[in-house]
């Protein structure tokens, strides 16, 4: 019986190129993997509350401070370095700032989960700003 030549080569030629195809489909499986991966762990996580702190013009001046309907600090003097931090888990915040002398109320909508700034604005009014 006569081997043919021909049909092997075509044989390895064929096992060599299902391997072949096999090892680029691993690699880009691995690639993209790796890809999923890398962007998941670099997402920005979320904080998990506020961190709340007053601007030096606040100092020695009395003022109760509401997050929504939960009273978080209560008339006594504020310093620059005070620093109150709060766990909430809802999106939509609102900051109430009530001056204890003139009984003067200020809202302010707090969305983003950070560092929050209170300090007073050109015009006089009581201002928040999210730090990052």
């Amino acid at each position: 019986m006569r081997n043919n030549r021909g049909k092997d080569a075509n044989m390895r030629f064929l096992f060599g190129s299902v391997l072949f195809f096999l090892m680029i489909i691993i690699s880009m499986m691995l690639f993209v993997y790796f890809v999923i991966d890398f962007q998941v762990s670099n997402e920005e996580k979320p904080r998990d509350g506020y961190e709340i702190s007053f601007s030096k013009q606040f100092d020695g001046l009395g003022y109760d401070l509401y997050l929504n309907d939960s009273l978080l600090y209560e008339g006594n003097p504020v310093t620059s370095d005070s620093v109150i931090r709060v766990a909430r888990s809802q999106e939509e915040n609102s900051l109430l700032v009530v001056e204890r002398a003139t009984e003067g109320v200020s809202i302010i909508e707090i969305g983003r989960r950070g560092r929050v700034l209170i300090g007073f604005g050109r015009d006089g009014n009581v201002t928040a700003d999210v730090v990052e």
